[in-house]
């Protein structure tokens, strides 16, 4: 189960129960960032082969495509991920039934006790008004902390209460109403939705407003058949980039901005497996500094706590490639940084950096 955050007591208002500042024109308290207390997070849901994270938590993140291009699957093993994990999951589900929810979820290889003890799945039918905060507070309290939050489709649950997902304020008022308020609670916040059946002119978005895109503040993700998926059927689906507002996903984008490759595999006694796999890395710009990597680890192995200026002072190569190899090791969870004096972020080791993957793009020892 996610964490609480540190100095949490039982009795702590909930985050949606605070007191709100006088005026949003108060002055932000940016002791706490400069002190390095609070960073943008990294992806935490959604783990691919190689262990990259694809959705960041306590912020929006879309997924976009045709009808059957898999987009409900891909959320599904997200759900079944953090179920396995023990994490609280929220289903938000404007399209389909409990039924075929719960039968995706058993296909996945979730059991009927954590889906019981861990999903909260709604059906709503009217708008998210203080009964219904209430409700799903008292839901939270009872389960713990969200850690994923899915919206199942955005176009749908607009439309239920009068918004038209063709005017961007009305785009932005329905962000601005559950999803943002589950995303405050800390929870990656994964909205679905469809894109226009004529691929001209359609652009990096869904149906309707280019604000659905541009109102995110996560990572939003475009989905391309490459195989059609059904029962005792293989699919597959091309998964790329279409916006990372924080920078921690394209790093482990390959060619033509692919981020993953998703296969479902349909078994004869109703079961599905999955394969979340990276994506070939492009010949140029996009590659994995596994050289540095090693030797960023090892250094850091020696001698826990060194900051970043140090660790630049300590393995011989370019800055810039050196950033990188340092960001990865901390996405990828072989190192763990914590604030230090005046601001220094003080690295220590979590597990050596192994052997890259095959098939991976390496660097030259600069």
């Amino acid at each position: 189960m996610p964490e609480p955050r540190e100095g949490f007591v039982d009795d702590e208002l909930a985050p949606w129960e605070q007191e709100a500042p006088l005026s949003s024109w108060e002055a932000v308290d940016l002791a706490p960032v400069l002190r390095g207390e609070r960073v943008t997070p990294p992806p935490s849901v959604l783990e691919r082969e190689d262990h990259v994270r694809l959705l960041y938590p306590a912020r929006l993140n879309l997924f976009i495509g045709e009808t059957e291009s898999l987009k409900t699957w891909a959320a599904l093993v997200a759900a079944r991920q953090e179920l396995s994990a023990g994490h609280h999951v929220v289903v938000v589900d404007y399209e389909d039934t409990p039924e075929s929810g719960v039968e995706r979820l058993r296909a996945l290889g979730a059991s009927a006790e954590e889906i019981a003890e861990h999903l909260t799945y709604i059906r709503p039918d009217g708008r998210f008004d203080e009964l219904a905060q209430a409700i799903v507070a008292d839901r939270i309290a009872l389960l713990g902390p969200v850690s994923l939050a899915i919206v199942d489709s955005i176009t749908e649950a607009m439309s239920q209460v009068g918004l038209d997902p063709s005017k961007g304020p009305d785009v932005a008022a329905f962000y601005s109403g559950f999803p943002r308020w589950f995303a405050r609670t800390g929870a990656a916040v994964l909205l679905i939705d469809h894109v226009t059946k004529s691929a001209e002119g359609r652009g990096r978005w869904a149906i309707g407003s280019e604000r659905k895109l541009s109102g995110l503040d996560g990572a939003a993700y475009a989905f391309d058949t490459l195989v059609p998926f059904g029962r005792e059927r293989t699919g597959k689906v091309k998964i790329t980039v279409s916006k990372d507002r924080c920078g921690h996903v394209r790093q482990h984008e390959g060619a033509g901005r692919v981020i993953a490759q998703l296969e479902l595999k349909s078994w004869p006694d109703g079961g599905v497996t999955t394969t979340l796999s990276a994506p070939e890395m492009a010949s140029e710009g996009s590659f994995r500094p596994t050289v540095l990597m090693e030797k960023l680890s090892q250094a850091i192995e020696q001698n826990p706590g060194l900051t970043s200026r140090a660790l630049r002072s300590a393995v011989r190569g370019k800055n810039d490639a050196k950033d990188l190899a340092l960001e990865l090791l901390v996405n990828e969870d072989y190192v763990a940084v914590e604030p230090g004096p005046r601001g220094a972020r003080l690295h220590h080791p979590l597990r050596p950096f192994g052997e890259p993957d095959e098939g991976a793009q390496n660097d030259v020892d600069f």
